[in-house]
């Protein structure tokens, strides 16, 4: 009986040595990998831009109307509304902050003109002179935090200067896309000023400090 015992022992003992002998064993093993991502510093930029953000073509601010007058007299109006948004775009492309300002296209020797029908918008009170409230405007932001953007004070045009919108500190975000509505207007007209449609052209400029 123990004979028997011992046989079939050996028998199981070979069969399980021959299974190991067929049979490959490998470790596991892993490989690292990195992906890579380059995502450039796009270009600062303004625009005015409707509800839809899309760009506004040849937009129009209108002056409340007014009518003409022997005294000198002021009406006023609104840069920027819901539908003609004055927009902000920084992808990164101004990190030490940048700053909006608003001037005659042709700084210095702009007029508003109705027909041979002139006036100022950089002289004074009695020239003809254009104040700018952008304080009195509402800033949104559409990405990026406001932290650090603010208005610009009120101030009236004189000789070629601009008059600033908006003011980015260097510590604002760096990504920032937003814009300006309700900024104020005031226009002095000098006495016997002539009726008509006076238009005056205007350039917005963003800049990088």
């Amino acid at each position: 009986m123990k004979k028997l015992i011992t046989n079939v022992a050996l028998a199981v003992g070979v069969a399980g040595v021959v299974g190991l002998a067929g049979t490959a064993v490998y470790a596991a093993t892993t490989a690292t990998s990195e992906l890579s991502q380059t995502i450039n510093a796009g270009v600062l930029s303004t625009d005015i831009r409707d509800t839809g953000d899309s760009v506004v073509t040849n937009p129009t601010f209108a002056m409340n109307a007014t009518t003409a007058s022997t005294s000198a007299q002021t009406t006023t109006g609104t840069f920027g509304a819901n539908d003609k948004r004055i927009a902000v775009d920084n992808p990164g492309g101004a990190n030490n902050g940048w700053t909006l300002t608003l001037n005659a296209t042709t700084p210095g020797t702009g007029k508003w003109t109705s027909g041979s029908n002139t006036y100022q918008y950089n002289g004074n009170a009695t020239t003809g002179q254009l104040t700018v409230n952008p304080a009195a405007g509402t800033l949104t932001s559409m990405i990026g935090a406001s932290t650090g953007i603010t208005l610009g004070s009120q101030a009236a045009f004189s000789g070629t200067s601009p008059v600033t919108l908006i003011s980015a500190a260097a510590g604002s975000d760096d990504v920032w896309r937003g814009y300006v509505t309700g900024v104020g207007l005031s226009q002095a007209i000098p006495a016997g000023q002539a009726a008509g449609t006076y238009t005056l052209p205007m350039t917005q400029t963003v800049a990088a400090i």
